[in-house]
């Protein structure tokens, strides 16, 4: 008796479910074709705005970190690739002092060790050839989605004899993408 009680009360469970999540034949549905349309960021780089190296008069070359400099890409394409370059303009005296500058030619780049994230790629160190002469330094190309790249490169300036002692000379580094 216990057997069939309990047979029978699984099976009353059983039917009410099946009743109770089954539409009637007339019932009305409607469905809603949902259409999702992704739009891309942009390709950015950011850098500091300023850094300092100091040396010696009699010591060639000094050297220091330019700080970190990020590229992120939020395009979301399937296949993004960019390359960032950089510029320089010489190291000028103050305007006005007749003091000559520190040509680009003796300004050296190094972007040093790159942390990704979805892509890869190249470093290259960069001699300049002309002010505001942009050289590719660093590469990406990319998985799909959002990718970015950071450094801390290095800038070496070889003195030159003619260099003034005391002097606060300044130049520009410029940094650029192109995707």
């Amino acid at each position: 008796m216990r057997k069939s009680s309990l047979f029978l009360l699984s099976a009353a469970a059983a039917a009410a479910a099946l009743l109770g999540s089954a539409l009637p034949a007339n019932a009305a549905t409607a469905d809603t074709v949902v259409t999702l349309t992704l739009t891309g960021g942009a390709v950015n780089i950011t850098a500091p705005a300023t850094a300092t190296l100091t040396g010696a008069i009699g010591t060639t070359p000094v050297s220091g970190p330019l700080g970190l400099v990020t590229v992120t890409d939020t395009e979301g394409t399937e296949a993004p690739s960019w390359v960032a370059s950089v510029s320089t303009t010489n190291f000028n005296a103050p305007v006005g002092s007749g003091i000559a500058p520190i040509p680009v030619a003796n300004i050296h780049y190094s972007p040093g060790t790159v942390t990704r994230v979805n892509n890869t790629g190249t470093a290259n160190d960069a001699n300049f050839t002309g002010e505001f002469v942009a050289v590719p330094t660093v590469t990406a190309t990319g998985g799909p989605g959002i990718n970015s790249a950071s450094w801390n490169p290095t800038l070496t300036v070889d003195i030159p004899p003619t260099a003034v002692a005391g002097t606060n000379y300044t130049a520009t580094i410029t940094h650029s993408t192109v995707p």
